[in-house]
């Protein structure tokens, strides 16, 4: 993504794929391995299966284990994956969270963050019980929200479900929406914020109001705001946002595609650099 109105517009000009890389790491079963703290990788949608439930198919579990074998390929490795949601099949089932830990372990033991938020097919207690992790870092009690260093800019992400009261299992609503909690946090922080940030969620800013106001509109106020990230519509595509044509200060809004269940199947690789 890039953004209007840097700070800088120096360019940068990458040499070796170590010199931009956070210092190398040892690991006891290789040798050492470069990260690049300014690379990322997203995922969404990857919708994996538990084997044991009955009725549900599992063709895409073998997507995400390819997605995981790609990114432990890369070199140098990103410094973190980020999952925009609906890490769950359908219903949020346990089960379902359970066949996709085996693939974010072998994340976490090469050295990688990762870091998850929901969908609306997810359920958050047994998400939280398969990434308690999450609900340590979380600014938001209860909710999946993470700041996401992404080399020189930020990330926060947002929890946009809206659950079913009954929990696992159950379906809940299709679209999404920010409870007043992220609401308010989401204000402070970009209010707050000392160098570009994106803001990223399963669901369309189009979809998610800030008060009276769509999402991306309210954000465009903040002239750190960068850009906005998605799931949820299993396609790749990109648009443009802008407060009124007197407004110089254009954001863009970028959507993942699926990992692994239909649409536009794979995962999205950004880079960070000082200007853009």
């Amino acid at each position: 993504m890039v953004r209007n109105g840097e700070t800088s517009r120096r360019q940068f000009l990458m040499g070796t794929a170590c010199a931009v890389a956070a210092p190398c790491v040892a690991r006891a079963m290789q040798a050492a391995t470069c990260f690049d703290r300014n690379l990322s990788v997203f995922l969404s949608d990857i919708h994996v299966s538990g084997w044991n439930v009955k009725g549900q198919p599992t063709y895409q579990n073998p997507l995400f284990e390819k997605a995981v074998d790609e990114i432990l390929a890369m070199r140098p490795l990103p410094a973190r994956v980020v999952v925009f949601g609906d890490v769950a099949l359908w219903f949020g089932w346990h089960q379902d969270y359970e066949q996709s830990l085996p693939g974010f372990k072998r994340l976490k033991d090469a050295g990688i963050d990762v870091f998850v938020t929901t969908g609306n097919h997810d359920h958050r207690e047994p998400l939280f019980k398969h990434h308690p992790h999450q609900a340590e870092i979380t600014p938001v009690p209860g909710r999946f929200v993470s700041v996401i260093g992404l080399g020189s800019a930020d990330l926060f992400l947002m929890d946009t479900l809206k659950e079913n009261p009954a929990g696992e299992g159950t379906k809940n609503a299709v679209d999404g929406a920010l409870d007043e909690a992220q609401q308010q946090w989401l204000l402070q922080a970009a209010k707050a914020a000392k160098r570009p940030f994106f803001v990223g969620a399963h669901h369309d800013a189009d979809e998610v109001k800030m008060g009276k106001e769509k999402l991306m509109y309210a954000l465009e106020r903040f002239p750190l705001f960068a850009g906005y990230i998605c799931g949820h519509h299993h396609r790749y595509f990109r648009k443009w946002y802008h407060n009124g044509y007197s407004n110089r200060h254009v954001s863009r809004l970028v959507c993942l595609p699926s990992t692994g269940w239909w649409g536009d199947i794979g995962y999205a690789v950004m880079r960070t650099f000082p200007d853009r």
